[in-house]
């Protein structure tokens, strides 16, 4: 198993689980896994905040592509190290004790990307 912090700069899902969670992941884990551990822990106090999406993970990746939409924001680093490029393949494997922070709307957008409709989205997540 492999400890990830996951900080999360989103007021309504912060509200819920509080601005960062810590995760037991298993060793061949990726971002995606970790997101859906974080909607996980969302689920179960009550639901996602935003009616618009269905998860986290639907508010901020598209799974067709494999890539996060334009407007999120994500680094990931290790305490010491240098910052990791998790925006180039979302699904490689994390490393442990990384922590990443994800903004889902993050400062400076110049461009704004729709998530996809949560049913082509969820068809295309099932896919894997």
């Amino acid at each position: 198993m492999k400890h990830v912090r996951v900080i999360v700069h989103e007021p309504s899902i912060n509200k819920l689980i509080g601005s960062e969670a810590f995760l037991q992941l298993g060793e061949q884990a990726n971002l995606v896994d970790a997101i859906n551990e974080v909607d996980r822990l969302i689920i179960a106090k009550g639901g996602f905040p935003m009616q618009e999406y269905r998860s986290l993970l639907h508010m901020i990746y598209n799974p067709i592509e494999n890539r996060f939409l334009k407007q999120v924001a994500v680094a990931a680093y290790r305490q010491g190290e240098n910052v990791i490029n998790l925006r180039v393949d979302p699904k490689q494997k994390l490393p442990g004790d990384v922590t990443v922070i994800l903004i889902p709307a993050g400062g400076c957008i110049s461009e704004w990307e729709e998530a996809l409709e949560p049913e082509r989205f969820l068809k295309a997540v099932q896919r894997g």
